[in-house]
């Protein structure tokens, strides 16, 4: 389970999104096992998406595209069929 504060490590002091560079870096640093990365961008994902619903735009896109690739990827190592964009 994805606790708040891992989403909210997605923000920059500042308050925008982080990039798909800084989520590298919360993935790595995390110490998340294989499962619990996906579990991490599976729920990440759900958050941005809902919150792109809400008001759409802005500093989400790329950051969610990151997180579909990553999770795309996270699922073909485990022989998942990745999700796709039709998905959401």
């Amino acid at each position: 389970m994805t606790r708040t504060s891992d989403i909210d490590r997605l923000r920059s002091p500042d308050g925008h999104w982080i990039g798909p560079e800084k989520l590298q870096e919360i993935l790595a640093e995390g110490g998340y096992s294989a499962g619990q990365r996906e579990q991490f961008l599976k729920a990440v994902l759900t958050e941005l998406t809902r919150r792109d619903a809400e008001r759409p735009g802005g500093d989400r896109a790329a950051l969610l595209e990151e997180v579909r690739t990553i999770l795309s990827n996270e699922q073909g190592k485990t022989d998942q069929t990745p999700i796709s964009d039709d998905t959401l």
